[in-house]
């Protein structure tokens, strides 16, 4: 606790000494202020601003254009006039019981099975960007 305050003590005289204590005509305070004032500075920051801007621009942009793809993928995959799949013997497609009358599964196709993880039906990604108008 001693320690926490020395150590705010001493943050409190630095932060004193750079707004109130002059070095030559200034403080440090006012000397940084009219670093940034000056046209080189302000016309430093615009750039950085622009830049930032077309950043944020383009990263929007390939979001958008990521999130419209997996939803063409899902729609291609996922089509909406699938119906759910019929269950033999109370057992469901998507438990991952085959039906009786399945062929045994290769070693292949056993691996195969375990690394996809069963899919869910219907799932829709959440698009980034508001929904087209509706045309008349």
């Amino acid at each position: 606790m001693v320690k926490r305050i020395f150590q705010g003590v001493i943050v409190f005289f630095a932060i004193y000494s750079f707004v109130f204590v002059p070095l030559g005509k200034k403080t440090a305070l006012e000397h940084v202020r009219a670093i940034f004032g000056t046209p080189a500075a302000r016309e430093a920051a615009e750039e950085v601003k622009g830049g930032v801007t077309r950043l944020v621009r383009r990263l929007e942009s390939e979001a958008r254009q990521s999130t419209e793809k997996t939803d063409r993928r899902l729609r291609e995959r996922d089509p909406q006039d699938e119906g759910p799949l019929p269950a033999s013997d109370g057992a469901s497609a998507s438990d991952g019981v085959p039906p009786p009358d399945a062929p045994p599964l290769t070693d292949e196709a056993r691996a195969e099975e375990v690394a996809t993880p069963p899919r869910k039906p219907k799932q829709r990604a959440l698009s980034a960007e508001a929904p087209a108008p509706a045309q008349r």
